[in-house]
């Protein structure tokens, strides 16, 4: 009896321990099946990044290294071969100077006058010398104001006149002639025995470099509207140096006139460069209108119309101060203006 009662009590505890074992080992074999599923899916992730990758690089085209234009420059033996990369980028500019930009530029337009409006005028003629250092800006070597001026002539951009009127219009070819003052005599030679049958005169070729002067004729006026006293170029004239057979100077003379007006056109899309007086990107048109130049008195508007010179023809010291006197007369009455 006991026997069978130790059998059974065995048998309970062995039935016991076992479904306690399998209750313990059950939850490790659900861990493990989760981390082989964690496994799986960085796996399956770790493929679709690779396929992403293989398919931008095929999409990519292939860099194809360009042959060394310079292959020779560098030698191997320096050492400097692959440390970088020649630069062969075309020169932009050359040094530091500024390409002009006033290609197609368009002067400013001046306001209409109402005469009923000017209550002071004065027409005065003045005379640039280009020898003196503050002018030189209009005889650059290369880049003269009266190579400017022939050039638009000649293709018929500007009109030369006779005179200060403006009346009376000229060609390139007399400008040319005009501006030609000096002559030699050329011997004619027969075509056919080449014997000297005679003789010639032949204008010498103008040299843009040799002129001098230049002669401004200005008007002056107080605009009521404004407040202001007006200082406008009318014509603009070279001054050539009028000698004798001889040799001898006997006085000036004036080629041809130009309007103002008519040249603002040309002069505001031309540059003029200064470097001692800083002077860049800058017009002609902006030289005349803003007055940057040295210029003096010559002749005032009188009933004779007569120059200083004329007035005192060798008194070189009477002729300054007549000048300076109507320059200081003109300045008064711009200080005088607002004075009760």
């Amino acid at each position: 009896m006991k026997k069978g009662t130790l059998l059974i009590l065995f048998v309970l505890l062995s039935l016991g321990a076992t479904t306690y074992i399998g209750a313990q080992t059950t939850p490790k074999k659900k861990k493990k099946k989760k981390v082989e599923n964690k496994i799986n899916a960085d796996s399956l992730a770790a493929a679709r990044a690779a396929d992403s990758l293989a398919a931008i690089a095929a999409a990519t085209p292939a860099v194809v290294e360009e042959p060394d234009p310079f292959p020779d420059l560098v030698s191997f033996d320096t050492g400097y071969q692959d440390d970088f990369v020649l630069d062969t980028s075309k020169p932009i500019v050359d040094g530091h100077y500024r390409e002009t930009n006033l290609k197609g530029a368009k002067p400013f337009a001046f306001p209409k006058e109402n005469k009923n409006n000017i209550k002071f005028y004065k027409r005065i003629w003045r005379e640039i010398d280009l020898t003196d250092s503050s002018n030189k800006i209009f005889a650059m070597p290369g880049e003269t104001l009266i190579a400017l001026i022939l050039d638009a002539i000649k293709h018929k951009k500007l009109i030369a006149y006779t005179d200060q009127t403006f009346r009376k219009q000229m060609t390139y070819q007399k400008v040319m002639k005009s501006l030609s003052s000096d002559s030699s005599l050329v011997p004619i030679l027969d075509s056919i025995t080449g014997d000297n049958i005679g003789f010639k005169s032949v204008y010498n070729e103008f040299n843009p470099d040799s002129l001098l002067k230049y002669e401004l004729k200005e008007d002056i006026y107080f605009d009521k509207t404004r407040g202001r006293v007006i200082t406008q170029v009318v014509g603009i004239s070279p001054v050539l140096k009028l000698k004798n057979s001889v040799g001898e100077y006997i006085g000036d003379t004036h080629p041809f006139w130009l309007y103002y007006p008519q040249c603002r056109n040309l002069f505001a899309a031309r540059e003029v460069v200064d470097p001692q007086r800083d002077i860049y990107n800058e017009s002609y048109d902006d030289m005349f209108v803003q007055r940057r130049y040295v210029a003096r008195i010559i002749k005032e508007s009188n009933p004779a119309d007569l120059s200083i010179k004329d007035k005192y023809p060798g008194d070189i010291e009477r002729q300054k101060k007549e000048s300076e006197r109507i320059e200081r007369e003109i300045q008064n009455y711009k200080k005088n203006l607002w004075k009760y």
